[in-house]
């Protein structure tokens, strides 16, 4: 399965998501949709991630494998796998559960080839 087919099925099952990007272990865009806000939301993503490694880290945390930011219009998720990273803008109150459980799953099958597995 291919990054943009992995997309489009995570954007079939997960009705809460509105816009998603996968980024690579270097950091560039492995694929996104819907549209061209997957750059501007991987960027964005990206400061999200590094600004709450730095804290957990400071408050002698375990390293994060996911990041979720919740109000009253939605979320944007992020979780980290296989060496890569998904980033998710979604509507409000998403399952937060199912929402990590769609991500990592989005991640594992756009790079099973890669994986080995």
């Amino acid at each position: 399965m291919t990054v943009d087919e992995a997309i489009h099925d995570l954007l079939n099952v997960s009705t809460d998501i509105r816009r998603v990007a996968v980024v690579g272990p270097d950091g560039d865009i492995a694929g996104g949709g819907p549209g061209a806000i997957a750059a501007d939301l991987a960027a964005a993503c990206g400061r999200l991630w590094e600004a709450a490694t730095q804290q957990a880290a400071a408050l002698g945390d375990s390293p994060l494998d996911h990041v979720i930011v919740e109000d009253a219009q939605g979320a944007v998720a992020m979780l980290a796998a296989h060496g890569r990273h998904i980033a998710a803008v979604t509507g409000p109150r998403p399952a937060a559960g199912l929402l990590l459980f769609d991500l990592r799953t989005c991640l594992g099958d756009a790079f099973v080839a890669e994986e080995g597995q």
